[in-house]
């Protein structure tokens, strides 16, 4: 599933503090995918943790404290509207969460929550693209790499990624920092 002027893709994992992220660059160091299942199987994918190495430095730093903003290129496919939807999520800044519908609203496509849950659901490259930092209007965290992980585990890495970047839940009923 390359983009179509992209004859190969660079691998590798990374171990992160939420478990391992299989990480996908082109030789231009653009990101095209950070998941938390392994998609390496197309024969255009070389495993190449140097080809990796700026996105796992920008990574270290995330994780490490030292990095609120990623100043990485991605190359996302998907639709049009899904595309608006991941770009509009890269605004969400760090420690800041925003519900479905409030994202449903900033690309101008107010009664489209749903739709923008599966879009979110769809992202292909996590934590740089913060889909973590979205949440349910009731307050609470939602669901979490749900496609890929058991629900449990995938509540779990938004929990973390999420109090990692100071955006904790205030109390029962209570949403999350405003964005």
């Amino acid at each position: 599933m390359l983009a179509p002027t992209v004859d190969r893709l660079y691998t590798h994992v990374y171990h992160s503090p939420v478990g391992a992220l299989y990480l996908a660059v082109d030789r231009g160091g653009s990101v095209h995918r950070i998941g938390y299942t392994d998609f390496r199987s197309d024969d255009a994918m070389e495993e190449n943790k140097y080809a990796c190495g700026e996105l796992e430095y920008q990574l270290d730093q995330y994780f490490g404290g030292r990095r609120a903003a990623f100043s990485l290129e991605v190359t996302m496919g998907g639709t049009g509207f899904q595309r608006a939807v991941w770009s509009r999520m890269r605004k969400v800044g760090f420690g800041r969460t925003m519900t479905y519908g409030v994202l449903a609203q900033k690309i101008g496509r107010r009664d489209a929550a749903q739709a923008v849950g599966n879009a979110v659901a769809a992202n292909p490259i996590v934590i740089v693209i913060p889909c973590h930092r979205i949440v349910s209007a009731s307050g609470g965290i939602g669901h979490y790499a749900r496609r890929w992980l058991p629900e449990h585990a995938g509540r779990e890495i938004k929990q973390r990624l999420l109090a990692l970047e100071g955006a904790a839940e205030r109390g029962p009923g209570q949403a999350f920092l405003p964005t």
